[in-house]
């Protein structure tokens, strides 16, 4: 068959105008003022190696990670993920990218480097072709999160429709117009989608008080009922029931209600951006979670431990399941010293708070205060909550695991 020669110049001078525009488009990254750590895994690599083959790529890359093995994204992370190619996963990529680039810029020492406004961790997580059969959707997910706002785009392919090259090329090209959006370059060469590709893109810009406890400005900022954001509650809480409430569910309710009435006085809920065995939350979780709590005020904390929960709360009472009670008094949760342990108790103590402690079904039985081993000197901090007056089995993870 002979080849048509006008249309084979007409795909190639396309194709010069579409790699000139993305040149383009990346020298303007390049030129501006943001600096990333990107990290990859399941497809779109190439898109750190384009912006790589564009000079200039020093003033914007800070680090580029691949962890492509599952190991190896459970190192980066420092904790295993529910699923490897999804939501969650891709945003605790992304929190993690950023807290990486602020502490890599800030071991440059240089008093001239950009603010944190400038700084992104960008995450892709992709599932596409394989040498094995796949049965799910090949889709791809990219997170951006800055020290002010979590973006999110998602990426599902027609599946059959590309090989691998063409999916993580396709990929690659969404990486890089995600960061050139981000970093507010408003000329990049159109996706290459087809007619059944679908991309969703949604941005969280946090509210400044959010803000400020995600970035260690303030402790604490309150959610009331109305939607509101608040200094101060309503009224002083005679107790706190804290949790990640991913999702909040009818367990959660019912213990804040029984607390109520044994403690004689408001309980309200606590959601922590930060966690003291994984990354913070990023805007988006936080943003999806608040806005359920439309009964009760809830509090946004930067207090990973109760020791410091305790500092920010005095007087007050912790509502929390017999896991979490076991967690408090277990020595590895202190660096496996007993000391430090017992010095958290003493500071929780000092500052009036203890712990009104519900059973749960753990492992196939159910555990409750007297299951526990506390310390003899601090059974005074544990109030028990009777499996009659309370108990619920549910638990986030299985609605999560349910509803997947």
């Amino acid at each position: 068959m002979a080849w048509d020669v006008a249309a084979v110049r007409r795909i190639e001078y396309e194709r010069t105008i579409v790699t000139d525009s993305l040149t383009q488009t990346i020298a303007a990254i390049h030129a501006a003022p943001t600096r990333i750590v990107l990290v990859i895994t399941g497809g779109g690599s190439g898109a750190l190696s384009k912006l790589l083959e564009v000079p200039g790529a020093s003033r914007t890359v800070v680090a580029g990670l691949v962890p492509y093995a599952n190991a190896a994204l459970i190192e980066f992370l420092g904790h295993e993920p529910e699923k490897f190619c999804d939501e969650s996963t891709a945003l605790t990529m992304a929190v993690t990218a950023y807290q990486r680039a602020v502490a890599l810029v800030a071991a440059e020492d240089n008093d001239d480097l950009e603010t944190p406004a400038d700084l992104l961790g960008i995450a892709a997580t992709a599932s596409l072709v394989s040498d094995r059969p796949k049965r799910g959707d090949h889709r791809a997910l990219v997170a951006i999160q800055s020290s002010t706002a979590t973006q999110l785009a998602r990426l599902d392919l027609e599946k059959d429709a590309r090989d691998r090259p063409g999916e993580e090329g396709l990929v690659a090209s969404l990486i890089i117009d995600r960061l050139a959006d981000v970093a507010g370059i408003e000329m990049r060469p159109a996706l290459p989608l087809g007619d059944l590709d679908r991309l969703t893109t949604r941005q969280t810009t946090a509210a400044t008080a959010v803000a400020d406890v995600w970035n260690g400005r303030r402790s604490i900022t309150w959610s009331l009922p109305d939607g509101r954001w608040a200094d101060t509650p309503p009224a002083s809480p005679a107790g706190i029931l804290s949790g990640s409430f991913a999702p909040r569910h009818e367990g959660h309710v019912g213990l804040l209600q029984v607390a109520e009435h044994i403690l004689a006085g408001p309980v309200y809920y606590e959601l922590p951006v930060v966690n003291a065995d994984k990354p913070p939350l990023d805007y988006d979780s936080i943003e999806c979670r608040r806005r359920v709590f439309t009964d009760k005020p809830l509090a946004i904390t930067a207090s990973a431990t109760f020791e410091e929960k305790a500092a920010v709360f005095p007087g007050t009472m912790f509502v929390v399941g017999a896991d979490t009670a076991e967690r408090v008094i277990d020595p590895a949760f202190y660096d496996g010293a007993a000391k430090g342990r017992d010095a958290a108790m003493a500071s929780i103590r000092d500052h009036g708070c203890g712990f009104l402690v519900a059973g749960r079904q753990q492992h196939e039985r159910f555990q409750d205060l007297t299951s526990l081993s506390v310390p003899a000197s601090f059974t005074d901090l544990f109030t028990a909550i009777p499996s009659d007056r309370f108990r619920c089995d549910i638990s986030s993870t299985e609605i999560r695991n349910d509803s997947a």
